[in-house]
C-alpha cells in the first residue's frame, strides 16, 4: 500500500512537469526509446523466467546448496547475456534516429541517451538475485527497492529536465534508478543465501545447467510473445503517428497502468506459495486458493479501475491539460486491459511458477500475432487507441477462455469457477461506471480535493459492494481471520 501511494504521488507530481519541461516530442521519444531498450531483455533467452521455479523448488525442499548452485550458474550465464545486451544496445544507439523519428535537432540528444542506456548491460549479472528473493517469497524486499528506484529516477528526472538535459538526462535518471535496484537486491540476496557470488566463480555441474536449459527456451518464446503483446504500443504509435502522439497515450492510461501494476503484484506475490501447494500435491487447496485469488483480483480491479474510467478525463485535464487527454476509448481500453492482464497473469503464474510454461506457448504466440496485426491496423484506422484494442482482441480471443481449460487439465481447477470469479465483479462494475459518469457530468468536481474525494469515495463504495455481495459469508470470515492473523504476527 505504501508503494502504491508513493507511486501515485510520484506520477502525479513528475508527469506534468516532465511534459512541460521536455516538450511532447522529447517526452514521447524518451518513452519510445525506453521501450526499444526494454526489448533487449529478450536476449536473455528465457533465463530470467526459468530460474525462479528452479530456486523455489530447491528452497521448498530445504536444499539451500542446490539453490546456491542455480544462482551461481545463473550469474555466469547473465555475464554472457550482458555482453549480448551491450552489443544490442550499441546497435540501437547507432540506429536510434531511424527507430525513433524525431526532429533533426534532437538526433544527437537521442543518440547520446541511447549510449547512456548501455549501463544496464553491466548490471545483468545481478539479475538472479531478484529471482532468488522472488522465489523465496520475499517479494516485499523487491517492492521496497523498486520504490527506492522510483524515487531516485523521479528526483533525477525532474532535476535534469529542469536543467535542460533533455532525452539524455532522462536516461541518466533511469540508469541511476536501475543501479539502486540491482545493487540493493544483490546485497539482500547474498545475505539471504550466503555464498551465491562465490558459487558463480565455480563451473556449474551438468545437472544444474541441464535443468536451466530445459526451461529457458520455452520461457524465451513466452517472453517474446509477451513483449510483443504488451510492450510495443509506444513503438507502434511512434512509427505510425510520430513520437508526439505517444505523450497523450502515455498520460491518458497512466492511472490505469499504475492500478494494473498493483493488481499484477497479487499474482507476483502468491505464485511461490501456489507452487509449493502444487509440489505438495494439495490440488484441492490449490484450486480453492486460485479461485479466491481470482475473486480478490477481479474485485479490487473493479473497485480501482471503474472510478479511474469515470473520472479520468477531468483528472488528466486538471493534471496535465485537456489537450493531453487521448479520449474515452483509450481510457476504457486501458482499464479493461488492466483487469484482463491481472487475471491472465495470475492464471499464467500457475504454469510458469511450476516449471510448465511450455503449456502456454501456443496460445501466447497466437495471441501475440493477433495483437500485433490488430494493433498496427487499428492504429492506422482509428489512431492512438489502436494498440490497446490490439491487446484486448489478442488476449480476449485466446487466453481468456483457453487458460481456464488448461487449469482444469493440469491442476484440477474448475474453469467455470475461475471465470465466474473473474467476471461477476465486471457485471456490476459496468452499470457502476455509467452511474459514475452521469454523476461526474452532472456534478463535475471543480477542485483537486473534490475530484480525488469523489474517486476515493467511489472506490470505497465499490469495495463495500464487492465485500457484501460478491463474497460468501465463509469467504468474508476467512479474510477477517487472515487480516487478524497478519496484525497479530506484526
Amino acid at each position: 500500500m505504501t508503494a502504491t501511494a508513493v507511486s501515485l504521488v510520484i506520477a502525479f507530481i513528475t508527469t506534468p512537469l516532465l511534459v512541460r519541461w521536455l516538450g511532447a516530442e522529447r517526452f514521447g521519444a524518451v518513452r519510445t526509446l525506453a521501450d526499444w531498450f526494454g526489448h533487449l531483455s529478450l536476449l536473455e533467452i528465457g533465463l530470467g523466467g526459468a530460474i525462479p521455479p528452479l530456486i523455489a523448488l530447491s528452497l521448498g525442499r530445504g536444499d539451500a546448496a542446490a539453490a546456491r548452485r542455480i544462482v551461481g550458474a545463473a550469474i555466469r550465464a547473465f555475464v554472457l547475456v550482458g555482453a549480448a545486451v551491450l552489443a544490442g544496445g550499441l546497435l540501437i544507439g547507432l540506429a536510434s534516429g531511424r527507430l525513433v523519428q524525431v526532429d533533426p535537432s534532437l538526433l544527437t540528444d537521442l543518440r547520446n541517451a541511447a549510449f547512456v542506456g548501455l549501463v544496464t548491460a553491466l548490471l545483468y549479472p545481478l539479475l538472479p538475485f531478484q529471482a532468488l528473493l522472488d522465489a523465496s517469497q520475499r517479494g516485499y524486499v523487491i517492492q521496497w527497492f523498486s520504490l527506492a528506484q522510483s524515487v531516485t529516477t523521479a528526483a533525477l528526472a525532474l532535476v535534469l529536465a529542469r536543467a535542460g538535459w533533455g532525452i539524455t538526462g532522462q536516461f541518466i535518471a533511469m540508469m541511476a534508478g536501475v543501479i539502486v535496484l540491482r545493487l540493493g537486491l544483490a546485497v539482500a540476496g547474498e545475505r539471504l543465501l550466503p555464498g551465491s557470488f562465490a558459487a558463480a566463480a565455480r563451473r556449474p555441474d551438468r545437472e544444474t545447467v541441464s535443468s536451466i536449459r530445459r526451461l529457458n527456451i520455452s520461457t524465451f518464446l513466452f517472453s517474446l510473445s509477451g513483449r510483443i503483446a504488451l510492450y510495443s504500443d509506444n513503438i507502434i504509435v511512434a512509427a505510425v503517428l510520430g513520437p508526439t502522439a505517444v505523450t497523450p497515450l502515455f498520460v491518458t492510461q497512466r492511472l490505469a497502468g499504475i492500478a494494473g501494476i498493483q493488481l499484477l503484484a497479487v499474482g507476483n506475490a502468491s505464485w511461490a506459495a501456489l507452487a509449493e501447494l502444487h509440489a505438495l500435491e494439495r490440488r484441492d487447496v490449490f484450486a480453492q486458493r486460485l479461485t479466491e485469488l481470482t475473486r480478490l483480483v477481479a474485485g479490487l480491479a473493479v473497485a480501482a479501475l471503474v472510478p479511474i474510467a469515470a473520472f479520468n478525463e477531468p483528472f488528466v485535464a486538471r493534471w496535465v491539460g485537456a489537450d493531453a487527454y487521448a479520449g474515452d476509448a483509450v481510457t476504457l481500453l486501458a482499464c479493461t486491459n488492466a483487469w484482463l492482464m491481472a487475471i491472465l497473469s495470475l492464471w499464467g503464474w500457475c504454469f510458469s511458477g511450476t516449471g510448465q510454461i511450455q503449456l502456454l506457448l501456443k496460445v501466447t504466440m497466437i495471441s501475440a500475432v493477433l495483437n500485433l496485426v490488430t494493433s498496427i491496423a487499428a492504429t492506422k484506422l482509428i489512431g492512438v487507441s489502436g494498440p490497446l484494442l490490439g491487446t484486448l482482441v489478442g488476449a480476449g480471443a485466446t487466453s481468456l477462455w483457453y487458460l481456464p481449460l488448461l487449469l482444469r487439465r493440469h491442476f484440477g481447477v474448475s474453469p467455470l469457477g475461475v471465470l465466474r470469479a473473474a467476471l461477476i465483479p465486471v457485471a456490476w462494475g459496468i452499470p457502476a461506471y455509467f452511474l459514475l459518469r452521469f454523476l461526474a457530468g452532472r456534478y463535475e468536481p471543480r477542485s483537486w480535493p473534490a475530484l480525488l474525494g469523489a474517486m476515493a469515495a467511489s472506490a470505497v463504495v465499490l469495495l463495500a459492494v464487492w465485500w457484501r455481495f460478491a463474497l460468501t459469508e465463509d469467504e468474508r470470515s476467512a479474510f477477517r481471520q487472515r487480516i487478524s492473523a497478519l496484525g497479530s504476527t506484526r
